[in-house]
Parts: C-alpha cells; structure tokens; sequence
C-alpha cells in the first residue's frame, strides 16, 4: 500500500497543473496557513521590522505602558483591563529565561504559544503560588549543560524553536497610581536568553535594558506594508506561505500525516521548504485560479463568525475550547482570520461573543441596544470579567472617548451606576 500511494503522488506531481487542481491546492494552502501566517507577520512586526513602532529584536520582552487603544490596529480582541507583553523566542541556539517577582492579590499571567497557536505553557496567579517564579525554556534540539538553580517544573521543553509570549498584568483601576504600580511590576519581570542572563549576574533585568538583537528569517521586499493578513489575495497570500514554510524555526509537525501530504500537494504551487516561491512562474489561469482558491478559503471559514462553534444562549456564544484539533485547519484559519492566537484554552479564560440580539438578529448600528446585568447573579469568575466592542474584524471600535470595555473592577469600584439592583449597559451608535 505505501508503494503504491508513493507512485500515484509521484505519477500526479508530473501531470499538468490544471487551473481545477490550482484552485484547490490554494484553498487548502489558505486553510492550513492563515493562522501560522498571522503569527509570521506578528512576528516580524516585532523581530525584524526596524521601521514598525513595535520593533524589539528577539528574546527580549515589549511591554505596553499604558492600555491599548483602537489606533493603531496592532493585534485583534485585545482587551483594555490588562497591560500586555510581547516576546519573540529563538530557541534553537540556547534557552531562554523568564524570572517573574513575588506578585501578591492581582491577576498576572505570561502564556506561550507556538508557530500553529497552540499554547503549551501557563505562567501566573490562576497557576502559581504568589511568585517569585522561574522558568527555563529550552529548545526541541537542545542537549547543552543546564544552568544551577533550574530544577524539575522550573524546566520546560518547548515542540518549536520558536516561541511567542503573552504576558498579562490587570489594570484594576484608570488612575496614573495605579498605573505606576503595574509598570513597576513590568520592570521586575525578566525575559532574555540565558548567556545573557547569565553575563548580567542572573538578576532581574528591565526589558529595555536586555540588548536589542534583531531576528533573522526569511523576508521579502515590501512585506512591512501588509497591515492585515487577512487581506491578502492569490499570489500574495502564497508568498507568505513560502515565508512561513521556509523559516526552520516554525517546527512543523513531524508527525502530522494530513500536514505531510498537504505539503507534498503545495509544491504543485511552488510552495516548498528550501524553495522561495516565484509567482512568475505560474501562467495568468493559475494564478486567477489561486485567488479563486483563497477566496474560497475564506468563504469556507467566514460562515463560523455568524454560525460559531460554541454554546448560544439569549443572542450571545459561550466558548469552552481547550484548544486545537491539530487536523481542523477550517478552526485555525478562523481564529487567525479574526482572533490571532485563539482560541486559549478555558483554564486560562473563556469568552463570549455577541452577534445578534435576544431574538436572533444581527446587531446593527441603526438601532440602540442595553445588556443587563444582575447584581446577585454577576458572572462567576476568580480573576474579572471585561466587556469590550470590537468591530467586524476583531479590533476596538474607534471612538471619541476611548472607551473601549467595561469591566467587573469599575463594579467594584463603584464606577458604574447600578439601580434595582440591576446593572443596565447601553451600546449605541
């Protein structure tokens, strides 16, 4: 059976490409790559892009000081509660160290991910005593000499060479105090790789202080202008794939058989590891059949905005996702169309999104609307609950204001009136 199914691959890879068979390959290219494509761009953003405001070179953490706004459109369904943290890990050289202080009565947390979205390690106060914590990261190839004062949990073996951080700190109040007391917290956590860890005396280091090194992966001329992956057609999309495909530090699944043979199917598109593609040599009907095959992606993946995959209740879908299917590429490719990095798994948070109204129709500008909560019944959470707006495409909506969420803190702190005890929240043009 494997000889023969080894003939019939080699037999079809010699045939003609038809624009049929284009047109597919592309859609499941579009699949399979939306979201590790999502990740490449945020990457390089952060790694690579000199000329981007979020530049940081690697290894090295990016801490926003104060909350995000809508502008400028950076990542998408951030939220306003807490101060976020960027990393971009490189562990195929050395490990890599992250030193968390002794943070008492306040959420924290630093979560990392892989290359395909998959979050493989939970830091925080939902996970951890109080602090202080330590970790060493280490690569999938790694075999040096570990460094004293690293034992048992302390230890963590990632699948990729690359690796990604989403550090979290609450913001439980909009005042310049409690502003200050959470940038102090930023500046005691410490991520850098371990030789200059160690050459700094194994002491907690300022992200700014940890020396800028810029990352090294396949590029091409222009991709600093591309603002939303998500918008990318035929041919263009194909180059980021190449990018994706070509970059040894994004560790494919060595084991995945429905990935093995997707691969073998993108190289009749010229999309192979070791090759950088050349939309040039596809005839015009292939490349007009590739961005058929895109568009077909995204048409296959957009019906899951409105239908969801969760739990719908009075207008709203509850999600409870672990995470990934590794072969549901379908999922994937919708939360890196709409939500980079989702889902994360429920131990770290859950989340609902409201589309319709309680009578099933799609919310809409044209009319006002209330969301009432019950003093008695609010929702049952350890941590806080955060309501943010969003657009269409997962990003805050832009206004005059800047209010962008409402959270459980301004409950508390008596900073939303409340009556009957109800708690009325108006959304209105």
């Amino acid at each position: 059976l494997a000889l023969t199914a080894s003939a019939q691959q080699k037999t079809k890879s010699k045939a003609k490409l038809t624009p049929a068979e284009a047109r597919s390959i592309a859609k499941e290219a579009f699949l399979w790559g939306m979201h590790p494509v999502a990740i490449y761009r945020f990457r390089y953003n952060f790694a690579q892009n000199e000329k981007g405001p979020r530049y940081v070179g690697i290894n090295r953490l990016s801490w926003d000081r104060k909350p995000q706004k809508a502008l400028p459109r950076i990542e998408t369904t951030p939220n306003a509660t807490t101060l976020y943290g960027f990393a971009m890990l490189d562990l195929s050289k050395e490990p890599v160290v992250i030193t968390v202080p002794e943070i008492k009565d306040r959420y924290w947390s630093i979560q990392l991910y892989d290359n395909y979205a998959r979050w493989w390690q939970l830091i925080g106060s939902q996970y951890n005593a109080p602090g202080p914590v330590r970790r060493l990261l280490i690569g999938p190839n790694w075999s040096g000499k570990l460094p004293e004062g690293f034992v048992g949990a302390d230890i963590v073996q990632s699948t990729s060479d690359f690796a990604g951080v989403l550090a979290r700190i609450a913001l439980t109040d909009d005042t310049g105090d409690e502003l200050k007391v959470v940038n102090g917290i930023q500046d005691r956590i410490t991520v850098m790789s371990l030789s200059q860890w160690i050459a700094a005396g194994r002491k907690e280091v300022k992200a700014e202080d940890v020396p800028l090194t810029k990352g090294d992966y396949p590029t091409y001329p222009g991709m600093e202008t591309v603002i939303e992956p998500g918008r990318l057609k035929g041919v263009d999309f194909l180059r980021w794939v190449s990018l994706v495909l070509n970059d040894t530090s994004f560790t494919k699944q060595t084991d995945g058989h429905k990935e093995i043979e997707a691969f073998a199917r993108f190289q009749r598109l010229g999309l192979k590891a070791g090759e950088t593609f050349d939309p040039k040599k596809l005839t015009p009907a292939i490349k007009a059949a590739v961005e058929a095959g895109i568009e077909d992606g995204k048409k296959d993946v957009l019906p899951l905005v409105a239908e969801g995959s969760g739990v719908h209740r009075n207008g709203w879908e509850f999600k409870n996702d672990l995470g990934y299917r590794d072969t549901d590429w379908r999922q994937r490719a919708f939360w890196g169309l709409i939500a980079i990095l989702g889902p994360v798994p429920s131990r770290s948070h859950t989340g609902a999104f409201c589309l319709k109204d309680s009578q099933g129709r799609p919310l809409s500008g044209e009319h006002r609307y209330t969301i009432t909560f019950d003093l008695n019944d609010l929702p049952p959470v350890t941590e806080f609950w955060e309501m943010p707006l969003y657009d269409r495409e997962g990003y805050f909506y832009d206004n005059s204001i800047d209010r962008y969420s409402l959270n459980s803190y301004m409950v508390k702190r008596g900073k939303l009136h409340t009556e009957g005890g109800k708690l009325v929240i108006y959304v209105q043009h």
